[in-house]
């Protein structure tokens, strides 16, 4: 076993798809909340568990909002998840084919799954389209339901196609056991890997997962205690006793790694002149609010002989926007009611504000 640069724990060597994703040029594909299952477990936020489609933080109408969104992330690679994307097999098949279109063979695709609804004939539609890499995810946890049983089965089909199989699941805490039962599963059909995911709270499974005895680790963590332990126990384990590689997955390395390096890479394409990109992939730059944005322009520009491309009217957020030194000098110069502020946001669609700073 062995500890990446990436905050997370190995054993050989990392599936294709994970050493993408941890660089950041992996683009994220749900492609819809509908799924066979109802895990206890899941974090989908509600509103991602309705039949919708979005490319990393984008909401996805039509085809070209999938390559918008990968072009500005400068994406080498997909990951296509739910829900489980086979909920929406056309669907999903395809996006990854015009995905395989427009970047070429190159452009590697992973796909998560339940396994529920994996037959020959869903799996064939999904490797003519040219998917890569599936990561079946059973409901392990569950052992003694029908569609557990559906799940194993269907995993076997995988095996009749020419591309990298592997699994991936949470360590919950009390589960080591049917987690090494899943190893030995898939290494007996020669499967390439197990990724074991740290296990975390999210809004929607909180009360799942407090009314089942988890707490988390610290009160300014979401991850659950004892799940890190529980990963790194398997990975020893299975170390030992397959011949899989494993691959677990931190909470740590979700937030401070692989999301800042995606980040980073958009942020290169999407920032403006007068924004500054942080070491944390953010847009840094100054604003100015007024309640008549033509007035506040005029006055910025012929008053106080701000250079017009230095200045950019938001009319959306209802602001005037520009770099950070300049506001700095317009707040000690402008008296009234404008007020500057200094900014970060995501460069994602979304434009997520994580901080705002007044001044004076």
């Amino acid at each position: 076993m062995w500890e990446t640069p990436y905050f997370s724990y190995a054993v050989r060597e990392l599936p294709k798809g994970c050493q993408m994703c941890v660089r950041g040029e992996k683009l994220v594909l749900f492609t819809t909340g509908a799924c066979p299952r109802d895990c206890f477990y899941c974090p989908l936020s509600p509103w991602r568990r309705e039949d919708v489609v979005y490319a990393n933080e984008r909401p996805v109408k039509r085809i070209d909002d999938i390559i918008e969104e990968a072009r500005i992330q400068d994406a080498r690679g997909a990951g296509v998840t739910g829900g489980d994307p086979l909920a929406r097999l056309e669907r999903t098949a395809e996006y990854i084919r015009a995905l395989k279109e427009q970047f070429g063979e190159k452009f590697h695709i992973h796909l998560y799954t339940t396994g529920a609804l994996t037959t020959k004939k869903a799996l064939e539609k999904l490797y003519n389209a040219g998917l890569d890499e599936i990561r079946f995810h059973p409901d392990l946890f569950n052992p003694n339901s029908r569609l557990f049983r559906v799940e194993i089965e269907n995993i076997k089909n995988a095996f009749d196609f020419d591309w990298d199989v592997g699994g991936e699941v949470p360590a919950v805490p009390g589960q080591g056991e049917r987690i090494k039962w899943f190893a030995e599963f898939l290494d007996g059909l020669g499967a390439k890997f197990l990724n074991i995911n740290e296990l975390e709270f999210s809004e929607t499974n909180l009360r799942n997962l407090l009314d089942r005895g988890y707490r988390p680790i610290s009160d300014e963590s979401s991850a659950i205690k004892g799940s890190l332990e529980l990963g790194l126990e398997i990975l020893r384990w299975g170390e030992e006793n397959t011949s899989l590689s494993y691959h677990l997955c931190t909470a740590k390395l979700k937030d401070a790694v692989q999301l800042k390096n995606r980040l980073k890479r958009m942020a290169r394409n999407v920032a403006k002149p007068y924004m500054e990109i942080t070491e944390d992939g953010t847009l840094r730059f100054g604003i100015a609010e007024y309640e008549d944005l033509d007035e506040l322009y005029a006055l910025l520009v012929e008053e106080a002989e701000v250079p017009e491309e230095w200045l950019y009217v938001n009319r959306e957020k209802g602001r005037i926007e520009m770099p950070e030194e300049v506001a700095v000098e317009l707040a000690e110069a402008i008296e009234g009611d404008v007020r500057f502020f200094i900014v970060e946001e995501y460069p994602t669609w979304d434009r997520i504000e994580v901080e705002r700073m007044p001044l004076p």
